[in-house]
């Protein structure tokens, strides 16, 4: 993936080197300046999938329901359904398979494989005359920033591996609440904050055929902690028994990104050897835009359908400060990015059935996430297909199953990378 972090005027200079002997050097300027804007806003990096069991099952289409510990990510009007007091727990096992490949050197398969926390809280309605109150305290994983790859170029010059890998994930504490206005109308709000972390570790070597002695080599490591809050509230409508249509206005979240990291370089020349090292640490802000979405379920019989859409226009993302890039102003930076990123649409479906012969129901889904680039040349588009079932074990406990699959690929500076992730949750809920 080669995360080229600028924080000295050295290391740029230096890592583009490392790149050019190791291939052919590419000329396109609309995808460097894209290759910047995706090495540089992390928030661009991995995959969002959600929290909750049934949810992620239903491929995120769930903006219409939300009657859950989930619904503070979801929608939070849908609290206003739960009648008992819930306690939740998901755990997830994220296993992602990154293929690489330089030029015309061989596919290299690259395995990593991710177990955590998924979502805790509790869903506790307050007794009222008429109409719901519910509050919602927890914490939900919804992003994940892992992938690790192993890139190999060998041609009569030079023997070039580099290893790389990129650990983290980004949750959110929620404190939300609902309540009905009507019998058909609920509203809800929660206040989140954002926390989350990405370790990036690099090291590449270049040999050459002729003579081994001569050699480069380059060692970089970054962490990132992530921290932003925001608001989302949502709004629920039972306009009729089996409909019910959701929407959400999420507020923008500044992420204050605290970075660390340090690199080492080793030249060689005939085994004559040249050593440097950097190391350094600050901290930028960079805005998430404004969010919007909807959904509708409708309910059938033993039949479930429900659909929903996300608009986010990455367009408007900014860094409010300095930027991570020195040879970049915030201005020049945020007029790169308003050019190369765009308005995008996340589509979600999911289907549900309650089997007859048991307390039971299985669920299909699947969401299509756009680039959020104006190409595909970095990013492409990613495509989920998720499944599971839940079983009620008796009025209280009911265990939900999940699995999701995602794949999409991923190009920069002439390094392609087909990435699928398998992620499997398991969730459990306790209602009072």
């Amino acid at each position: 993936m080669q995360r080229l972090k600028h924080s000295s005027p050295w290391r740029g200079i230096l890592m583009l080197v490392v790149v050019f002997v190791a291939f052919a050097f590419s000329s396109q300027t609309r995808a460097t300046d894209a290759e910047d804007i995706y090495n540089n806003v992390l928030i661009l990096h991995g995959l969002e999938l959600g929290t909750g069991g049934r949810s992620v099952a239903l491929g995120g289409a769930y903006r219409g329901l939300s009657d859950d510990l989930s619904g503070l990510y979801w929608n939070p009007a849908g609290l206003a359904s739960v009648r008992r007091i819930e306690f939740g727990l998901g755990l997830s096992q994220g296993l992602i398979n990154d293929q690489t490949k330089i030029g015309q050197n061989p596919t290299l398969d690259n395995p990593l494989s991710r177990t955590r926390l998924n979502e805790l809280g509790i869903v506790f309605p307050i007794p009222t005359y008429t109409g719901s109150l519910v509050f919602a305290f927890g914490y939900h994983q919804v992003h994940s920033f892992d992938s690790y790859g192993i890139f190999r170029s060998v041609d009569q010059q030079n023997d070039f591996q580099a290893d790389e890998m990129e650990s983290g994930r980004l949750g959110m504490w929620s404190l939300g609440g609902a309540l009905d206005v009507s019998q058909a109308v609920s509203f809800g709000l929660a206040l989140r904050l954002w926390t989350g972390f990405i370790d990036y570790s690099y090291d590449d070597q270049n040999v050459s055929v002729a003579d081994p002695l001569t050699y480069d080599e380059f060692s970089d490591n970054i962490n990132t902690d992530l921290r932003g809050v925001n608001l989302l509230a949502g709004v629920t409508l039972k306009p009729l028994p089996w409909l019910r249509i959701g929407g959400i206005l999420e507020t923008p979240v500044r992420f204050r990104m605290e970075e660390s990291g340090s690199s080492h370089s080793v030249t060689s020349q005939a085994g004559q050897i040249t050593e440097s090292n950097d190391s350094w640490g600050y901290t930028y802000h960079v805005s998430r835009p404004w969010q919007l979405g909807t959904g509708v379920a409708v309910l059938i019989q033993r039949f479930g359908i429900s659909a929903d859409a996300r608009m986010t226009d990455w367009s408007q993302t900014s860094f409010t400060d300095d930027t991570p890039v020195t040879y970049l102003t915030r201005e020049e930076a945020n007029n790169m990015i308003a050019r190369k990123l765009r308005t995008a649409i996340d589509w979600h479906l999911g289907l549900e059935y309650w089997l007859p012969f048991a307390n039971a129901r299985i669920q299909l889904g699947y969401a299509y996430i756009p680039t959020p680039f104006t190409t595909t040349e970095v990013l492409s588009a990613k495509n989920v297909y998720s499944g599971g079932f839940s079983v009620l074990v008796d009025p209280s406990f009911q265990v939900q199953g999940s699995a999701a699959f995602a794949n999409w690929q991923r190009t920069l500076g002439g390094w392609d990378e087909d990435l699928r992730l398998s992620q499997f949750m398991l969730t459990f809920s306790y209602r009072i």
